[in-house]
Parts: structure tokens; sequence; C-alpha cells
């Protein structure tokens, strides 16, 4: 079993003894009475995706509460890490767990949401191309409120092509000057400032020098050169 898959499973255990909901109420003007019947009558790991996707979007603002949301939590992780709902975008379902304050939960509850929040970076680290990409998954992680520092540390390496092209691609897509360009990034955040400075502020031209200095096969080195200049220091 891989360490993303123990994460998984982790999760389905540790929150496998939240009550499942006998009903669950919301807004008479957004969710009619009855639609969660659907979702309770089975398993939390079967339900499928597109039944999941309407209370993804309206959970802890117009239908249910933090219990619900705990309840549901490993299939709604699950899918929206695999970019598995049309609507609603992985950066808003991970961002409903700062809403749900899920660093006031039991000890348990914050590990098994921790080791699934890193082992979901590292699984994308390590993969490329991936979907959802390396924009969606650091702007969805950081929604969750949690410290971007380890999961830069890591990126810094530079260690594997998948490291590499994900910077590529990050630099060319995701980075505008001094800006990150994702409609869901938080500019006030303490998050979004990790990031950019991590980018922009020299650490990621460094790592960028590093790899280039140990690289010897050309069209990486390329790949290096073109970042590098998007990634120095505003003079």
């Amino acid at each position: 079993m891989s360490g993303w898959e123990a994460a998984v499973r982790r999760m389905y255990d540790v929150f496998g003894h939240v009550t499942r909901p006998e009903r669950m109420d919301g807004c008479l003007h957004c969710v009619e009475p009855g639609p969660e019947r659907p979702l309770l009558a089975g398993p939390v790991g079967s339900i499928e995706a597109a039944a999941l996707a309407r209370y993804a979007a309206k959970a802890l603002n117009t239908w249910g509460g933090v219990a619900e949301f705990r309840y549901f939590l490993p299939r709604l992780l699950e899918c929206a890490a695999a970019d598995a709902f049309v609507y609603p975008d992985p950066e808003i379902v991970f961002g409903k767990l700062a809403s749900a304050e899920w660093r006031t939960w039991p000890d348990e509850e914050r590990d098994a949401v921790t080791g699934f929040l890193s082992e979901w970076w590292h699984e994308t680290l390590r993969r490329h191309p991936v979907h959802p990409s390396m924009d969606t998954v650091v702007c969805a992680l950081a929604a969750t409120g949690m410290d971007l520092a380890p999961c830069l540390q890591a990126w810094s390496r530079l260690d594997t092509d998948a490291a590499i092209n994900h910077l590529y691609d990050f630099v060319q897509t995701g980075l505008s000057g001094q800006r990150l360009t994702n409609a869901f990034w938080d500019r006030r955040s303490a998050a979004y400032r990790q990031l950019l400075t991590w980018l922009t502020g020299g650490p990621a031209a460094a790592a960028v020098e590093a790899a280039f200095a140990a690289e010897t096969r050309e069209p990486v080195l390329e790949r290096l050169a073109a970042i590098h200049p998007a990634l120095l220091p505003s003079p």
C-alpha cells in the first residue's frame, strides 16, 4: 500500500466513528427537504462524486454544520483531491476545512487530516503531469490554513524531473510578475505571501541554480534556464 493509499484509508478509519446524521437541515430557500437521503443510504466511501457534489458546494454555508461535514469528510476530500466534482473546485472544498476550524478538532482527527494533506502534496510532487494541476493543489492546501513551509522545502530540492516540470509549469501559468494568478487565492493570507516569497524572493531561484549545477541533460538545463529569470528577486 502506498503512502497516499494509507493516508486515505486512515481518514476513513479515524472519521468512521462520526455518527451518521439522521437528517441534514439546510436553508429553506437553497435546499429542499430530503435531498440528503441518497447520501445517507449507504457507506460514506460508496457515495458517487456526482451525488456528493451539491453537498460539497453548500456544506457549512447553507446545508448542514460541522458534525455533518466531519461525517462526509473522508469522501469529500478524496473526491476533491481527484478533482472529481464538476463543481465545486478543489480549492473551495479544501477551504471548508478552515471554516470548520479543523485544527481545533481532537488530535487523532487533526493528525489524519494533516497526513492526508501531506501525502496529497507528495503524491502530486512525485508525478508529472497530474490532475488537478500543481497550481490547484498548492492553492487548495493553502486554503486549509496549513503551513506551506514543509511543502516548499520538499519542492526546493528539485531532485526529480517531476518537481522541475511542476515548477516550470507553475511559472508559466500560476505566476505573473509579483502575483499568483489562481482566482481562489486569498491575497491577504499568510500562505499567499509565503508562496510568493518563496517563488520571487530568492529561495526558488537558488533551488534552480543548485539544480542547474547538478544537471547534465540539455533539455532539463534549458527548462531550468527558461524559468530562472522569472524567479529572481526584483531589484
